[in-house]
């Protein structure tokens, strides 16, 4: 894996470098590979690089060829103001020429979380073959890569998609979705459907969206290398591709803020 650490003044900028990018990879992936997969996060930091993909690179990505995941979700109705799948849908699904069966949401309304995790298993396994042309939808094989671009937030307490410290879904080692309890100190404390480790370690690219004074002692222990900084389920997202950390500097502490 390879790391690259980029910092931003502001939340503009950190947004307009992260669509630059995302746009970047899209033409590289449907160059070589005849479409582009791209797996979406929740939270706020990310929503300003969907409008600008929605907007100033509106025509700069080939939607056609465009398939959109989500690296979680809440349990709760996709129209619900909590779901992540609302606000990506607001500000970029419902403003792009993408192809409604190119977007494969969680399915929230299910019964119950783990019929919505093991529905959403079966959704990637079918939609993400490494090829787009491979005949043999078998789910049982294991594929080099998963998306093109996995895009993550990171949380005050180091956690990322729905992976949250110390959680026993920090040990599957083949399953790509899980249910997870509601977290008690994160909120929305509700239930969740989220991806795993090996879904996103086998991102050709991994890219984290970071901003917010609050994430500073994070942040500054996953960048600093040290033992403790790798307890985090952030810091356990190592793609065999590559990683971008695109921070914004009101995330860094103090001896990185002038990096």
């Amino acid at each position: 894996m390879t790391r690259e650490i980029r910092t931003f003044a502001d939340i503009e900028a950190l947004s307009e470098a992260s669509a630059a990018e995302i746009v970047a990879s899209a033409r590289e992936s449907v160059s070589a590979r005849g479409r582009f997969t791209l797996a979406l996060a929740g939270g706020s930091t990310p929503k300003r690089t969907y409008e600008l993909l929605a907007t100033r690179h509106r025509g700069d990505i080939d939607w056609e060829r465009t398939i959109v995941v989500f690296g979680d979700e809440r349990f709760v109705p996709p129209d619900d103001q909590r779901s992540n799948y609302r606000m990506a849908r607001e500000a970029l699904l419902d403003r792009v020429p993408i192809p409604a069966t190119s977007i494969h949401r969680v399915p929230s309304e299910a019964p119950a979380v783990h019929e919505a995790a093991d529905g959403y298993e079966r959704t990637l396994r079918n939609e993400l073959r490494e090829s787009a042309n491979d005949p043999t939808p078998d789910s049982s094989r294991t594929e080099a890569h998963t998306v093109d671009v996995a895009l993550l937030g990171v949380g005050p307490d180091g956690h990322t998609a729905s992976l949250f410290p110390n959680a026993p879904e920090l040990q599957e080692r083949s399953r790509w979705v899980l249910p997870v309890a509601a977290p008690m100190h994160v909120q929305p404390s509700v239930e969740r459907v989220t991806t795993t480790l090996p879904f996103l370690n086998a991102a050709r690219l991994a890219m984290f969206l970071v901003a917010g004074a609050d994430k500073r002692v994070v942040i500054g222990e996953i960048l600093s290398g040290a033992p403790a900084g790798r307890r985090y389920p952030a810091a356990m997202v190592a793609p065999s591709g590559r990683a971008i950390w695109m921070i914004d500097r009101s995330a860094l502490p103090d001896d990185r803020s002038n990096a």
